[in-house]
């Protein structure tokens, strides 16, 4: 059975995230299926090179638009039994089974948080893609409720498939980055979603209201619509302690995860939340509001807060410096598992 997986967001992000993660990890060691022969599709291969399976490089054309005309083309003509398209859509075909991934509904239920023109690709491309593919892979039950609201008639389709939380497990840390006091630690773009403001001033009145020695370290790209972030960061009154660092590469983000004292995600929404697992992955104490993953998963070390109030978030920031690092890791999906969940899926679609 031949399965072609879109991979041209490996193509386009240098600086891999979120979606151009999940991309690499369902692609990698997938030549160990026997029954199930996985191509990265894309219109370059360098960038898509994930592990040992192979990629179909299909030639942009001036003029022809790449999904919609020269993928389905080379669908047909290589005999490709199922595409994924793993970044919220999928090409028009009559002749291949579809299965599409849908990571968050963010573009409708919070639009104000997405650029204007990803709000309007979004709205279309997923509503088209949800209609007509055979199966819809989404990250959390969060993601499947929102979707049954919006296109109810998704619900029989839908597979609730959770990412995995060990992709930096043979990782080895980088020593570029260290700081001599502990700290929080939040990985993830500045942008509105992600309530980075609200986080500004929890830590706040958590270091002064607890005397506390941490530092806030932000790591992640710099994003978009973060005025009021930036404002909030000139008028703190501890803006001495937080380091806004930028991208960091994934050996940097295990030196960070390790030397942690807490991990924070105060998102109003997430589809997921990878830097969350990520951090229980790595024992770090974690607080987080009750989006995303953290609302599938029970562990040791996992607060999940509500951010209607500086002070109740503060307080659960205080409460998990006392934590010691937990033993969690049985507890947490993995990307072998997810792997497998997919390719168990391919073969469904196929078969029907």
């Amino acid at each position: 059975m031949r399965v072609g997986v879109d991979a041209r967001v490996l193509s386009a992000q240098v600086q891999r995230a979120g979606v151009a993660q999940y991309i690499a990890e369902i692609l990698r060691d997938g030549e160990d299926v026997s029954d199930v022969a996985v191509t990265a599709l894309s219109y370059e291969q360098e960038q898509c090179r994930v592990g040992k399976v192979p990629i179909d490089v299909i030639r942009l054309v001036p003029g022809v638009p790449w999904q919609s005309v020269l993928l389905p083309s080379h669908l047909v003509r290589k005999r490709f039994d199922v595409v994924h398209g793993p970044a919220f859509s999928i090409p028009p075909s009559f002749w291949v089974k579809r299965v599409v991934t849908v990571h968050d509904v963010a573009f409708m239920r919070m639009p104000h948080t997405v650029r204007a023109d990803t709000v309007h690709y979004l709205q279309r491309v997923v509503k088209y893609a949800v209609h007509h593919a055979a199966a819809i892979i989404v990250p959390s039950h969060e993601v499947e409720t929102d979707l049954v609201k919006l296109w109810p008639k998704t619900a029989s389709r839908i597979r609730v498939i959770p990412l995995g939380a060990d992709r930096l497990a043979h990782v080895s840390p980088t020593s570029g980055y260290r700081l001599d006091a502990p700290y929080f630690l939040h990985i993830g773009t500045i942008e509105p979603r992600k309530n980075l403001t609200f986080l500004l001033e929890a830590f706040a009145y958590a270091v002064k209201d607890g005397h506390l020695p941490h530092h806030l370290v932000l790591a992640g790209a710099r994003g978009w619509n973060n005025e009021d972030f930036w404002e909030a960061l000139r008028q703190s009154p501890v803006a001495n302690r937080v380091h806004v660092l930028g991208y960091v590469d994934d050996s940097q983000s295990v030196q960070l995860y390790q030397d942690a004292a807490v991990y924070v995600q105060p998102s109003h929404y997430e589809g997921f939340g990878l830097g969350a697992l990520e951090a229980l992955w790595f024992g770090v104490p974690t607080v987080a509001s009750p989006t995303g993953a953290v609302r599938d998963v029970h562990v040791a070390g996992l607060q999940v807060v509500e951010t209607r109030d500086v002070a109740v978030w503060a307080h659960a920031m205080q409460l998990a410096t006392s934590l010691s690092r937990a033993g969690v890791r049985d507890a947490l999906p993995t990307w072998r598992e997810t792997r497998r969940l997919h390719y168990a899926l391919y073969r469904e679609v196929a078969q029907t």
